[in-house]
């Protein structure tokens, strides 16, 4: 049987088609699935029990199993999913004052390997597959399933979205489709740490998606060394990207503050003569400390002065004290194995 999720709108039509089926009824589907999150097919009223019969046999509408769940006095809860192959990942469902955020995973492990975060430790695995992210979705909108109001998703799971290009864009079309999830573009971030060709593809494809760039350092040199990724895209050529190309919204520069590596004054001096003459806001996170990696934390008197700086010379800076960190949830924490050697 064929998995639902990963079929877009017009895959599962032209199935649909093939079976003699009348067309509207992918639309009926897709409500069902990704509107009202209902997967009892018997449920689905507005479909014929012969019709509901022959889907039966035809799809499986099961979602990755969820096999833990943890929560922090704040509300954040984590998510601990399994796939079909037993490979496992991580989906943060975090509470805000009058919105939900959902932080969704786009690879199992990671390649950019970055040297403060416990994602890279796992080494690449794989890449999702379009219904491995969107049933990430699905099992944290369930969980708010009576919420009618806003919901964010950010892409700032596991691994680097803009490697898994394809299928973060098959995904993407069914969570900002009217016939889907009917999630506004607004409201989705994909953050990553900078694979150019991608940045523009993503800028073509969804223009009202916005667009998170983990800066990290205050110059190419240094962000090699957090960073692997800055020794083959170069830093210069992106931030002028960034520079000459209209967009519809602010880039967001994500900054993790670690203790004597890129926290000082001078480090801020140099954020600000690199960003200048780009639309940005800047996210202070100050570091999420994880066991085996030695950096620190900075004292609240350097983030503080480093945001004082930046401010003054004119930035948009929010400072970013993550949720869930007492659940391992928070930036650079997720991780669920290590990849065999």
């Amino acid at each position: 049987m064929k998995w639902i999720y990963d079929l877009s709108l017009n895959e599962l039509k032209n199935e649909i088609k093939a079976l003699g089926l009348r067309d509207f009824m992918v639309v009926q589907v897709f409500q069902w699935i990704y509107q009202k999150n209902c997967r009892d097919i018997k449920l689905w009223s507005n479909i014929s029990k012969y019709n509901r019969e022959l889907f039966i046999k035809k799809y499986n509408i099961t979602l990755n199993r969820l096999i833990n769940k943890e929560e922090d006095r704040e509300g954040t809860k984590k998510f601990l999913i399994e796939l079909e192959d037993k490979n496992k990942i991580e989906s943060v469902l975090i509470k805000e004052k009058n919105y939900y955020t959902f932080c969704i995973s786009s690879q199992v492990g990671c390649a950019i390997k970055c040297a403060f975060c416990a994602t890279g430790k796992m080494g690449f695995i794989r890449n999702l597959s379009s219904g491995e992210i969107l049933s990430q979705i699905l099992i944290l909108k369930k969980e708010i399933d009576d919420y009618k109001g806003k919901i964010n998703i950010v892409f700032m799971g596991m691994g680097e979205p803009l490697l898994n290009y394809e299928n973060l864009k098959k995904a993407l079309s069914i969570i900002t489709s009217e016939k889907g999830a009917k999630i506004p573009s607004n409201n989705i971030t994909v953050s990553t740490a900078g694979v150019l060709k991608y940045i523009k593809q993503i800028e073509m494809d969804f223009p009202n998606i916005k667009i998170s760039f983990s800066l990290n350092a205050s110059d190419n040199k240094a962000r090699e060394q957090l960073m692997p990724i800055s020794k083959m895209e170069n830093l210069s050529d992106i931030l002028d990207h960034f520079k000459n190309h209209k967009r519809k919204h602010r880039i967001t520069f994500e900054y993790v503050l670690i203790k004597n590596i890129n926290d000082s004054i001078e480090d801020a001096k140099k954020v600000s003569q690199l960003l200048r003459g780009i639309l940005c806001k800047i996210n202070l996170i100050p570091y999420n400390e994880n066991t085996n990696i030695d950096f620190k934390t900075p004292s609240k008197k350097n983030i503080e002065a480093f945001k004082e700086y930046l401010c003054l010379n004119g930035y948009t800076v929010v400072l970013r004290w993550s949720k869930g960190k007492d659940i391992k949830s928070a930036c650079g924490q997720l991780a669920t194995q290590t990849k065999d050697i």
